[in-house]
């Protein structure tokens, strides 16, 4: 009798599992939430290449930490304590996705950019899909009216921004830029403008994904990464012909208005198209563009997403030298004594 039993056990065992796995599928193709939470399981904070940098910080920083700029959201203001009066300063916003990453990591990073005789604030935004587009945009437009509210105490001049970023913060930044400097665009896209135009002097950008046109790669896992957290970020599964979110792909929107900007990632990028795309799209509307790609012919493949953020490596160490030679270019401040851009 027990061994007649063993037949239909197996076979609810079995209707069961596939019940389950059924549902698994589902919730899958239904939303971006099971994928964001695979995905944040076996990430870390996002901020990988950016570690060891402590090393690198000189002494004589002035660090203001986790500053309420608006609705609990928090930022960093970091600057050289022996320079006086406002720097120019750099608005950094950090990767991760648009789903992770947190402003920690970048904190030795923007201290070593910081010495060379700039402020640098590092700003903390809502992860999707807790927040959706454009969340991030606003919250960054947000922290950019409070430095300028609190310019004098952080060491800031409102009238020399520059707005950077890593990763999904380059989009984030990006994408600020634009509003600022197009007041069309910002209109159309339904998106503030908290500084003039005439105070943003440029926009840094670092391994972005900026062109939606650009989100099915050969590579099919890094087609699936880019699919979940984009419809994590703008909220729709249909991301790419949604006529809401046709402002998302900025090298389809750029204007002669762009302010003047420095784009790179590693030639082992993943996302290397997109920092192309934008690059030649900017050139062609006479934009300034500085850029620092690699041949990948004489690159070791290990320099790709974010590189520049490991000062510990000859091009990470390159990207700061031509990005602070960049920024002096566009901006107009001190050189604190004993720093220069051949760090």
């Amino acid at each position: 009798m027990r061994r007649r039993r063993w037949p239909k056990v197996l076979g609810i065992v079995l209707g069961s599992v596939a019940a389950v796995v059924a549902l698994v599928v589902v919730a899958f193709q239904v939303s971006p939430w099971p994928s964001v939470l695979l995905l944040r399981a076996v990430g870390d904070d996002g901020m990988g290449t950016a570690r060891g940098n402590e090393a690198y910080v000189p002494d004589g920083i002035h660090s203001d930490l986790d500053l309420v700029y608006h609705d609990g959201m928090t930022l960093d203001v970091f600057r050289p304590a022996s320079v006086s009066g406002p720097l120019p300063t750099i608005v950094w916003v950090h990767g991760g996705g648009f789903i992770g990453g947190i402003k920690a990591p970048l904190r030795p990073y923007l201290k070593i950019l910081a010495s060379h005789g700039f402020t640098t604030v590092n700003v903390e935004y809502t992860h999707a899909p807790e927040a959706t587009y454009p969340t991030p945009v606003k919250q960054l437009s947000a922290a950019l009216e409070y430095v300028r509210a609190h310019a004098g105490e952080l060491g800031v001049d409102a009238d020399q921004i520059v707005l950077g970023g890593d990763s999904a913060g380059a989009h984030i930044a990006g994408q600020t830029a634009l509003a600022i400097s197009d007041a069309r665009y910002a209109a159309d896209a339904d998106l503030p403008r908290a500084i003039p135009a005439t105070a943003l002097r440029g926009a840094a950008l670092f391994s972005g994904p900026f062109d939606l046109r650009l989100t099915n790669p050969e590579n099919r896992q890094m087609a699936w990464f880019l699919n979940t957290v984009l419809w994590a970020y703008t909220g729709t599964k249909d991301f790419r012909t949604d006529p809401a979110l046709a402002s998302v792909s900025l090298p389809e929107h750029v204007t002669s208005s762009y302010p003047p900007t420095f784009l790179s990632t590693g030639p082992a990028d993943p996302l290397l198209s997109h920092s192309e795309s934008m690059a030649k799209a900017l050139a062609a509307h006479g934009v300034d563009v500085t850029t620092l790609f690699f041949d990948p012919a004489t690159t070791p493949d290990t320099v790709g997403h974010e590189y520049a953020l490991a000062l510990d490596t000859p091009q990470g160490k390159r990207a700061m030298v031509q990005l602070v030679a960049y920024l002096r270019r566009v901006t107009d401040g001190p050189e604190p004594p004993g720093v220069s851009a051949d760090w």
